[in-house]
């Protein structure tokens, strides 16, 4: 056997044993995870129109000096942050190696998006608020 030959077989079994695509799921985690971090955010918007005590907890810069000059946003924004890294690491351990429809993923990801945003809006969420 040649030189060459043994080459060409080396080259033929190293591209056999790499795969042809990646797995998708840790796209998919990240899509998914996005639109939940934005559902997130939307409910605080909301959690913090509808009472008083979440109101004020979600108000970082003034109770734990987090997000200063920001006001009252620093929570909100802090906790979909932490939402968003808690799913994304949760789903990217769960779907690693596997293959997820990103397709769906996509899909789910427009509709928690879609609803995160939507509870952002004072018509929205002042329809949501329970009767004083």
């Amino acid at each position: 056997m040649t030189d060459q030959t043994a080459m060409e077989m080396t080259d033929q079994t190293a591209m056999e044993s790499i795969p042809a695509t990646k797995p998708s799921g840790p796209a998919a985690a990240a899509f998914v995870a996005a639109g939940i971090g934005s559902l997130v955010l939307g409910l605080m918007v909301s959690l913090a129109e509808f009472s008083t005590d979440g109101k004020n907890f979600l108000d970082f810069a003034k109770n734990y000096g987090l997000g200063n000059g920001v006001g009252p946003l620093s929570g909100k924004v802090i906790v979909a942050v932490l939402a968003y890294v808690i799913s994304w690491a949760v789903l990217f351990f769960m779907w690693r190696g596997k293959e997820i429809s990103v397709r769906k993923a996509f899909l789910a990801t427009i509709v928690l998006v879609g609803l995160g945003f939507a509870l952002t809006f004072p018509p929205i969420f002042t329809l949501l608020a329970p009767a004083a």
